[in-house]
């Protein structure tokens, strides 16, 4: 194999990333150089992963295969600062893994970092990691779970072995897998069914089947019943909860557990997961469940965080929950339409109200589903002809205006009106969708869209999806050719949400002359005013239990209205008011408060909690002397090769 190097640079103004997210902002240069040059290339991605294999960021490129290779160059970005430390990075030649490395980014944005590129099929696990996980949907929910890095880890060992175990399948009996928590099951349910499920059945949920033994014991749902979704299931997800083990429980655990040890659903893994309490019971109470599980089938999850815990689960991660929550609903949602669910009826529409701003937003958004409803009624006294039920929207504005905020509310409100069986909201953006070889685009979109039935599919900076180089394969389109069929469906059971700048999206809707006839429905995002964006952070604050000092207060409302008279269409709005708070004023002012003599175990609580002018200045001299220093002109959009 030839010798391939690879450099690594921070990048604080670069604006070369065409299809880089709007507030990904923090751009890393990196540079594949081969000495000797290569050919037959089509297409190089490089994937930056922190050393506990989160993904930081990534790029493809397509190359001239006819070419000799000497030198390639990438701009990854990410909307997280890029962190001094160990990354890992991976090398993908024509849609292999190919070679990794580890690197040591400094902190100066002077230095170059270069570091020996090594071949990764010597490195079984690595290659298995690249190969097998790093390009699946539920990989990066891990790190949005708040897993571990030694569950990670162990993790990755584990599912290589299991990846083996399943290869001699025909010759061995199939290995079953067990999940236990020594604290809330919330973390276990996810990493059993999310996590563990979405690995055997290759992110495909309709081959994913859960279920919990009180259902089948309390005889609310009987073997007899779910033989057939357990055979069409490659991973049958089951829930131990505490049961009262009498001899009808006893028998009826124990059957379960012989076909689950003779194999009776050959292609089926059971994956059992609960408390620790709840499985020690389980498998006292019935002797046929002991022995089904090993110690390398089976993973531990400590929710204290207590240190020297082999593997940890963070149950604060409330958005990740009920992204759990929704993962385990049936196929046809756990929900009920407005009419049979009262006590939620109105909440997601009084979200909306409660929102900063957006008035044009909450008029056009009435009078949205005013019509709906009112179609609906014509159409069920067969006075409307056509039966449509398009509600298929574009948002257009400018960042940070509460464009995805509003996308979440839409799946709710038109879930509650009867419209959409679930109300979910399934956010993506280009480079989700876009795949790093050929047809691996179309299988992210259509993946993509079942995933979003019932529901909402919100696509932001849709318009990076559309290349303006005539003579580029991108695959960007091959995402509108895949959406063009639900945009089509009369009554698809889903809204699609197209977001991002108005000029680029109208710009976007001329390349394909039907595009905008399927977009019924627009709404335009205001930039919020100095008074919203102070208002913003004063509820920001209030909500962490901070308080504004009169002087700091002052300085702050200075502060929003200097930089809301400078802006220009790029800035961020709610983001820009978001990032001064977290990574301006308040570690600003946890630099005080930890350099104060007083601090100590006693600390005042007032100290905790108040934030004071000196706070505010050095937040604008700190943070926002660096974002001045990284604005930039806008990316242009095309595709750089």
């Amino acid at each position: 194999m030839e010798n391939l190097f690879l450099r690594v640079k921070r990048n604080l103004d670069s604006n070369s990333n065409n299809f880089a997210p709007e507030y990904a902002d923090n751009h890393l240069d990196v540079e594949i150089s081969a000495p000797n040059g290569i050919k037959g290339i089509k297409e190089m991605s490089v994937r930056i992963y922190s050393v506990s294999y989160r993904l930081m960021g990534s790029e493809c490129t397509l190359l001239n295969p006819e070419r000799i290779m000497k030198k390639v160059s990438f701009d990854i970005a990410n909307d997280d600062w890029w962190e001094e430390g160990l990354y890992r990075a991976y090398l993908y030649i024509n849609g292999n893994p190919k070679y990794f490395c580890e690197t040591d980014l400094p902190l100066s944005s002077e230095k170059w970092t270069r570091n020996a590129m090594k071949p990764i099929e010597e490195y079984p696990q690595e290659m298995f990691f690249a190969r097998k996980l790093a390009i699946t949907d539920w990989w990066n929910k891990l790190h949005c779970g708040r897993f571990k890095e030694p569950l990670i880890r162990l993790l990755t060992e584990r599912l290589l072995q299991f990846s083996n175990d399943m290869e001699h399948r025909k010759t061995e009996k199939i290995p079953h897998l067990l999940v236990t928590s020594d604290g809330d099951s919330t973390g276990a349910k996810a990493l059993a069914s999310m996590i563990l499920g979405g690995f055997i059945t290759d992110d495909d949920i309709s081959k994913r089947y859960n279920l919990s033994l009180a259902e089948i014991t309390t005889g609310a749902y009987g073997w007899k019943n779910m033989e057939n979704e357990v055979a069409k299931a490659k991973a049958v997800i089951v829930e131990v909860s505490e049961l009262n083990y009498n001899a009808h429980t006893v028998n009826i655990v124990n059957l379960m557990a012989s076909m689950i040890r003779y194999d009776a659903f050959r292609e089926t893994t059971f994956v059992l997961h609960g408390k620790d309490k709840d499985i020690a019971m389980m498998m006292e109470k019935c002797v046929l469940m002991k022995g089904l599980f090993t110690e390398d089938t089976t993973f531990r999850l400590s929710s204290d965080r207590s240190v020297g815990m082999e593997y940890e689960y963070d149950e604060e991660a409330e958005d990740f929950l009920k992204m759990v929550e929704g993962i385990l609903d049936d196929k046809y949602g756990s929900g009920a339409p407005c009419s049979e669910n009262k006590a939620s009826c109105g909440n997601a529409e009084r979200k909306l109200e409660a929102m900063v701003g957006l008035q044009r937003v909450k008029d056009d958004m009435r009078e949205a589903r005013m019509m709906s409803m009112f179609n609906r009624k014509r159409a069920e006294m067969c006075l409307q002809t056509d039966g449509e039920q398009r509600n298929h929207m574009l948002f257009l504005g400018n960042p940070g205006t509460g464009k995805t905020t509003v996308a979440r509310l839409v799946g709710e409100m038109y879930h509650n009106m009867g419209l959409l069986s679930k109300g979910h909201t399934v956010e993506t953006n280009r480079s989700k969708l876009v795949g790093e070889y050929i047809g691996m685009t179309e299988k992210k979109t259509l993946d993509a869209i079942e995933e979003a039935r019932g529901g909402v599919l919100f696509i932001d900076e849709a318009y990076t999806l559309i290349s303006h180089e005539s003579d580029t394969k991108d695959f960007g389109k091959e995402v509108l050719n895949a959406l063009l069929t639900v945009l089509s469906e009369p009554e698809p059971d889903m809204i699609v949400i197209f977001a991002g700048y108005e000029d680029k999206m109208a710009d976007m809707l001329k390349t394909n002359p039907g595009l905008k006839d399927r977009f019924p429905l627009t709404f335009h995002f205001d930039d919020y005013s100095a008074t919203e964006l102070m208002e913003m952070a004063c509820r920001s604050l209030k909500a962490g239990n901070y308080r504004l000092t009169d002087n700091a207060h002052k300085r702050l409302s200075v502060l929003i209205e200097k930089a809301s008279a400078q802006r220009d269409k790029y800035f961020g709005n709610g983001r820009w008011i978001h990032n001064l708070i977290n990574q301006g004023i308040i570690k600003s002012m946890a630099r005080r408060v930890m350099s104060s003599s007083n601090t100590g175990n006693n600390i005042d609580i007032n100290l905790l909690c108040n934030i004071e002018e000196a706070d505010i200045i050095e937040a604008e001299h700190n943070f926002l002397d660096l974002k001045t220093n990284k604005i930039s002109s806008p990316r242009p959009i095309g595709f750089r090769a």
